[in-house]
């Protein structure tokens, strides 16, 4: 059986013949899910199409798995039955596909409630029946195994690997209604860890990204884990919670097992920043956390989520200036975007205040309506705040400031290539999050 795994993406990021591939590569990987899938279908001929480095190939398979986030739902439906033909059956998983099943049937022979992987072994058993069901709810076994050919097509990153050692959310409560996580894995599991550590073995790369939504969420596993991986001399980029610092006598372990970068989620920050920031103590204290990091030569990124009332230009002005001065490295902006159906969600748009257009929901374009801010001047406040923390003058000024403590290979690798690439990617204009 002949399979195509179709990734679509954005205008500004489309492929486009004889032209350069657009954007970073420090940020081009394949989809995950296209990863596992391929592990599950070694006796199919399977396919990968990625419209951010490639044009659409000519061949008519007999299935297209179709990743839909939000924000493309509308673009995947009109073209899709145009890429190809009504033999050819369209199967949809992804966000959309898990929040609005209905409305994706209406342009998908069948649509995944879920994680696809996890049921995929019922839907190709189904379709060699002809019987292949409009819907899909994912309840199987929990599927890690991943093909690792996908990440090695021309134009992907040739910097890292990726990989998951578990599914799930585990935000803590006021964030759960943001988080994807939440939505397509209901259930928190995690990879047996003998079988996560043979899989780090055989990642060729020294750099591997790990894509779990909190690697230190389960500490005694994490700690295994490198601990165990620590002869493949590896070096890792991860994401937690805020609360890494109450298991702060950790940090100098992950210093010396390879963890190189660590974002911390949007938790650490919190939301009333427009107060936070002027607080002298919050400033103190936000500092010498980022100096715990520092100082196990790790550098720090930082996730933020604006868009809430009371913000204004100023604001924005004052929170690149305490950005700077606690030294962090790197940072990831969202806008306050809920997703569809959560109580939050709900709760907005029953006041009135949130937009319904989905192709807004990539979370960077304004989906709620803060009294007294206009979604334009949101905007541009957001993107004059990622321009200027990405600015040629603030890298190395913050490269100045921090240089001393992680160490030359670290400021190069793990501090300039990655600013750097945010910086390639807005000039560029190839949208945000990159």
């Amino acid at each position: 059986m002949r399979i195509l795994y179709y990734n679509p993406t954005t205008t500004q990021k489309r492929f486009v013949p004889f032209e350069a591939i657009r954007g970073s590569a420090f940020f081009r990987r394949p989809n995950y899910d296209a990863m596992r899938l391929a592990a599950l279908c070694k006796k199919h001929d399977f396919l990968y199409y990625d419209e951010r480095i490639e044009e659409k190939p000519n061949l008519d398979p007999d299935i297209v798995v179709v990743n839909v986030p939000l924000n493309l739902s509308r673009y995947v439906e009109s073209t899709v039955r145009q890429k190809w033909s009504k033999k050819t059956k369209i199967i949809c998983h992804g966000f959309y596909s898990t929040l609005f099943p209905k409305q994706n049937g209406r342009f998908a022979d069948s649509v995944v409630i879920g994680d696809i992987a996890n049921i995929w072994s019922t839907i190709i058993t189904d379709m060699k029946k002809d019987k292949l069901s409009k819907l899909y709810v994912s309840n199987r076994k929990d599927q890690f195994n991943v093909d690792r050919s996908i990440e090695m097509k021309y134009g992907f990153t040739p910097m890292l690997s990726q990989l998951r050692t578990s599914f799930g959310c585990t935000c803590f409560k006021t964030e759960k209604d943001y988080c994807f996580e939440n939505i397509v894995y209901k259930k928190f599991v995690q990879w047996d860890i003998n079988k996560s550590i043979e899989e780090v073995r055989r990642i060729q790369r020294k750099i591997i990204f790990l894509r779990d939504d909190d690697f230190l969420h389960d500490l005694d596993y994490a700690k295994k884990l490198l601990e165990k991986c620590w002869r493949y001399k590896k070096m890792w980029i991860l994401q937690t919670k805020g609360t890494i610092y109450e298991h702060a006598h950790v940090l100098p372990f992950l210093r010396d097992h390879g963890v190189r970068i660590m974002y911390l989620k949007e938790d650490w920050m919190g939301d009333d920043l427009t107060n936070k920031i002027t607080s002298e103590n919050f400033v103190k204290e936000k500092k010498y956390e980022v100096d715990l990091i520092h100082s196990c030569r790790i550098a720090f990124g930082c996730r933020l989520r604006l868009g809430h009332k009371g913000e204004d230009f100023n604001f924005y002005r004052r929170l690149l200036k305490f950005l700077m001065k606690i030294k962090v490295d790197l940072i990831k902006i969202s806008v306050q975007t809920p997703i569809p159906k959560t109580d939050l969600s709900m709760r907005f748009q029953k006041d009135g205040i949130l937009v319904n257009d989905l192709t807004l929901y990539d979370q960077w374009m304004p989906v709620v309506q803060v009294p007294g801010i206009t979604p334009q001047a949101l905007y541009s406040w957001m993107e004059w705040l990622r321009d200027r923390f990405y600015s040629w003058d603030s890298i190395l000024f913050r490269n100045v400031l921090v240089s001393p403590r992680l160490g030359f290979y670290n400021t190069v690798f793990f501090y300039l290539i990655p600013n750097l690439s945010y910086r390639s990617n807005f000039l560029e204009k190839v949208g945000y999050p990159p």
